[in-house]
């Protein structure tokens, strides 16, 4: 049976920053990347003390300011981060032939037949974070039967975990294993997660009884 592991970097701007010009992240401030979008300067990702004070990405930054004025910003540097990305998913070929970046934050692996190389998929995501942390980087994984199942436990199953938290979905189970997560793991559109939420249907497991015609 297929086997995909899904590889989620929660705050991977930030890493790459961190790892290639130390001393640009400040460790107990606040801060964040920025970028010029359609709507001015928007922050693009932030550090663990940003977060704590509620700056997240797509805020505007003269709204995150506004809240806190000590901020500390720096451009970003997506033509960097891309590299960084693609160099990681070449890296990566040591747990599979098949592999490549998902999105601007993730790595997909083809591990099909791999696993029993480090003791088994359990084995394999802890190996396999475990180098990611050591290099500089927090990541998340797991591994299911398809690369949309993989993509979606790694980003939502357990999010407020601590970087590293790993998730096997046992081969064959994965409507099981996908149930509890919020239905924006489908990886819809924000209106269409809206809608859903709107009439009651918050989980992945509350739309597998509804006719298709409805949905």
């Amino acid at each position: 049976m297929k086997r995909v592991v899904s590889v989620w970097f929660a705050s991977f701007s930030i890493d790459r920053l961190s790892r290639h010009a130390p001393h640009a992240v400040p460790a107990e401030q606040a801060f964040a990347l920025v970028a010029t979008g359609a709507r001015g300067i928007a922050i693009t990702a932030v550090n663990a003390v940003a977060r704590r004070h509620g700056i997240a990405p797509g805020l505007a930054l003269a709204d995150a300011r506004a809240a806190h004025p000590a901020l500390a910003t720096r451009a970003a540097e997506p033509a960097h981060d891309r590299a960084a990305l693609a160099g990681l998913a070449g890296w990566a070929g040591r747990y599979g032939p098949a592999r490549n970046v998902d999105g601007d934050d993730g790595l997909w692996i083809d591990a099909t037949g791999v696993a029993h190389l480090y003791g088994g998929e359990a084995a394999l995501l802890a190996d396999l974070v475990g180098r990611l942390a050591r290099a500089g980087y927090a990541a998340h994984a797991a591994i299911a039967d398809t690369l949309g199942a993989a993509h979606a436990l790694a980003r939502f199953a357990e999010r407020r975990a601590s970087p590293g938290r790993t998730t096997c979905a046992p081969p064959g189970a994965t409507r099981a294993a996908l149930a509890g997560l919020p239905v924006a793991a489908l990886r819809l559109d924000a209106d269409a997660v809206v809608l859903l939420q709107r009439l009651g249907l918050r989980r992945i497991g509350q739309l597998y009884d509804l006719p298709r015609a409805a949905l």
